[in-house]
């Protein structure tokens, strides 16, 4: 073999090494990594972030934290109430908690370092869902048939925005609107919370459980026939095969699927893709209802009835043109 090309040969092998290497680096970083945090006394209804972590809302079992390390320890629990819902916002933690011996559903402000309830305001018995905490400190509750917006410095309701024709079921904030969900008639409720205002109601024939927005697009779970997405431009509806979405007030939507999770754009089309690893993958398969607590692009919490996973996803642009139809 002429010298010339004894050197071309060693070049292009010492290219594929270099490539074989990099390949196998790439093979490591380019792994999603899920790891089992902890198993609940009962399952996980919701969770905020919390300073460096997570807090959750696990029902009977109470409040629970989870921290920057991954360190789940318990907050509080009282005795015949079951946590539903919790939320952090104007400096507070708020929790929803509900008492099935009388029925009736209580708004606490938590002190979490101390692990105790500074207050507590009597909220009745039609009460589905706390939407959230506003940038004015006002707390927006969701009941059968009306919005309220409550001061907790007062504990007076300041407003009020009936919605009829059926009953609300949950609500989602998204800067200064609130998408209320209605079941029974379908519908999703659009309030603007600065005036406290019923701007108008999005008709669909599915009964909605649930919904969160992002972007232009409200993506829905129902009560009858499986998560949804609506165009809030055109107002058009349809049914799509997920089985649960989560998206934080002003940022991405992501849509957890059999055996991965996409990130959607605005318009809800999956630009990037991660699979799940095969425990988490075999959890969200025998869970009777699996969720995305929370999400950002370097981690996300998946809850699986009792059982919460934090996953360390591995993004590909190699995802569908859109969510899978139902």
């Amino acid at each position: 073999m002429e010298p010339s090309m004894k050197k071309l040969v060693i070049a292009l092998a010492v290219m594929i090494l270099f490539a074989a290497a990099l390949l196998g680096v790439a093979t490591v970083v380019l792994a999603p990594s899920a790891t089992l945090l902890s198993t609940f006394p009962a399952e996980v209804r919701s969770a905020a972030p919390y300073a460096d972590g997570l807090l959750l809302a696990a029902g009977e079992a109470g409040l629970y934290r989870i921290d920057a390390e991954g360190t789940v320890a318990p907050v509080y629990k009282i005795t015949g109430q079951h946590v539903i819902d919790v939320a952090v916002g104007a400096g507070a933690v708020y929790v929803l908690a509900f008492s099935p011996s009388n029925h009736r559903t209580v708004l606490q402000v938590v002190d979490p370092a101390r692990g105790a309830v500074t207050r507590s305001i009597s909220l009745g018995g039609s009460v589905v869902d706390m939407a959230g905490v506003l940038a004015d400190g006002r707390i927006v509750i969701v009941e059968g048939g009306q919005v309220r917006f409550i001061d907790p410095e007062t504990d007076r309701t300041l407003q009020r925005v009936a919605v009829s024709g059926g009953m609300l079921s949950s609500g989602h904030l998204d800067g200064e609107r609130l998408y209320a969900s209605r079941g029974y008639a379908g519908g999703l409720a659009v309030i603007d919370t600065r005036t406290a205002t019923l701007l108008e109601i999005i008709e669909v024939t599915d009964w909605l459980a649930g919904a969160v927005v992002a972007g232009r697009r409200a993506y829905v779970t129902t009560s009858l026939e499986g998560p949804g997405v609506i165009d809030l431009d055109s107002q058009e509806y349809h049914r799509v095969d997920v089985i649960h979405f989560f998206a934080r007030p002003g940022g991405d939507a992501y849509a957890l699927v059999g055996n991965a999770i996409y990130r959607l754009d605005e318009h809800g089309r999956p630009v990037q893709r991660t699979k799940l690893p095969g425990e988490l993958r075999d959890a969200v398969k025998a869970a009777g209802h699996a969720k995305i607590l929370d999400a950002s692009g370097t981690q996300i919490f998946v809850a699986c009835g009792p059982k919460v996973f934090s996953l360390v996803p591995a993004w590909s642009s190699r995802a569908p043109d859109e969510l899978p139809r139902n």
